[in-house]
């Protein structure tokens, strides 16, 4: 994987309200990956997708992929 990170960071706040097979349960869009990748955060980068992970985190999406409901701002 590159540091040339692109996309979205997304949520499903319906998710705690109605659970997450609800269909008001929707995915949106929460911050643009763009703000992670300024400079050298590599911590921030590493913590969340294990990209340049010399810190040892355990990358917290780590090859998940993009969900099939991601919404249309992410696509």
């Amino acid at each position: 994987m590159s540091t040339d990170v692109s996309g979205m960071i997304e949520c499903r706040p319906g998710a705690r309200l109605w659970g997450p097979d609800d269909e008001d349960s929707v995915w949106e869009v929460g911050i643009d990956l763009f703000l992670l990748n300024r400079g050298n955060a590599y911590d921030g980068l590493a913590c969340l997708f294990g990209v340049r992970n010399s810190f040892g985190f355990r990358p917290l999406a780590e090859d998940r992929g993009f969900p099939d409901d991601a919404s249309d701002a992410a696509r």
